[in-house]
């Protein structure tokens, strides 16, 4: 009888302190939200790269064009890398994405075409000249490294994140260590008088497999060449919503098991990951109940009433929640929004990105004000 099980031997600290380290060093640099503003003031650099960030926010406040600047950072920083946009509602805009891409293009080569002179930027002599054309038709070929996936129902987000996580787990792969396995030493037959060393029966020595990957031939490509680096999903409220709507609680399981399966995918091939979602609550903006009734206040703005969608729970399942609303610009709109007149829809509104959780920084209840020009342009609010 084989005896008594025991217990697995302790992890030293310091082990899992050098795999941390070696974690973190691997991990990208953030994605640019595409506005200094708001990487410098609310998001301490951009989007995290292996960790889930929810954008939550009402329609037009702005959190898709945030999500297509993310996929814009992401494509010029990693020249070969790709991003998965899973569209569950259809209105994925690749016209948008080649306006943000090339918006960003413009941007780029304007900052490379001058350097600093003391306290003064002079334009650089050989200053690259691109034309129009150019830009959009850089940035429409950038568009090849963008695979978008329709995804109408909870199945099919489960099902077009599979084939991401079996593709990523093909990549990873490739480029691993040849595996080491034990094989039974060959003993040769040696006369009687012969000496030999005394070896036992069943000596074990490593070697690699025979089927392994030739890493020669591997020495000069890119690990990341068609990987996945971003995945974004435009957007998770509805497909969640639906599956709650038939059953509460087989819905929240369902959700925190696919949660689960995606933080473990994000983590493990540092890919940014980013979910947009819907915001609910009522507007103040001349409303008789605004001075009655329960409030669940999440913002730090009074005049805030809005939250994220799909309740706290989903809170629990990401790594950041981003809160994009609109708040009146000056004092005078102030009066106007939450006055009685009649002309509340007057007032000049700017928009605010506040981060709302931060599991793992310190970004929490750190925001920033902003305002969308020509379409696909953040500015700062001024």
């Amino acid at each position: 009888m084989s005896g008594p099980s025991q217990a697995a031997p302790p992890l030293l600290g310091s082990s899992l302190l050098a795999s941390a380290k070696a974690h973190e060093k691997a991990r990208p640099l953030p994605a640019s939200s595409g506005s200094a503003t708001i990487d410098q003031n609310a998001l301490d650099g951009g989007f995290r790269y292996g960790e889930i960030t929810s954008i939550a926010g009402a329609s037009g406040t702005g959190k898709t064009l945030l999500a297509y600047h993310a996929i814009a950072s992401h494509l010029l920083s990693h020249k070969l890398d790709e991003v998965a946009l899973i569209d569950t509602t259809g209105s994925f805009s690749p016209l948008r994405l080649r306006n943000a891409l090339t918006y960003r293009l413009e941007a780029m080569i304007q900052r490379n075409s001058y350097q600093e002179s003391g306290y003064m930027y002079q334009k650089r002599t050989s200053a690259p000249r691109n034309s129009k054309e150019a830009m959009i038709e850089k940035a429409t070929s950038m568009l090849h490294r963008v695979k978008v996936m329709r995804a109408f129902d909870f199945a099919g987000v489960v099902e077009a994140i599979s084939e991401v996580k079996e593709l990523m787990e093909k990549i990873a792969q490739k480029f691993e260590k040849p595996p080491f396995v034990a094989f039974e030493k060959r003993r040769e037959e040696i006369g009687d008088s012969e000496e030999e060393p005394e070896e036992e029966d069943g000596q074990l020595q490593a070697e690699p497999m025979r089927e392994s990957v030739n890493l020669g031939n591997l020495q000069n490509s890119d690990p990341h060449s068609g990987a996945i680096g971003m995945i974004i999903f435009d957007t998770i409220t509805n497909v969640v919503s639906a599956m709650m709507a038939k059953s509460q609680v087989q819905g929240q399981a369902l959700l925190a098991s696919f949660m689960r399966s995606l933080h473990h995918l994000t983590s493990r091939h540092h890919i940014c990951t980013i979910l947009t979602n819907a915001a609910v609550g009522r507007n103040p903006s001349n409303n008789p109940e605004y001075q009655r009734g329960p409030r669940e206040d999440v913002s730090i703005f009074s005049s805030t009433m809005g939250k994220p969608a799909l309740g706290k729970t989903f809170t629990y399942l990401i790594d950041s929640s981003i809160f994009l609303s609109t708040v009146p610009k000056t004092s005078d709109d102030a009066a106007i929004s939450f006055g009685d007149g009649g002309e509340a829809s007057l007032y000049q509104r700017a928009l605010i990105v506040e981060v709302l959780k931060d599991r793992c920084g310190t970004r929490e209840g750190r925001w920033a004000a902003f305002e969308i020009a020509a379409e696909v342009q953040i500015v700062p609010s001024g």
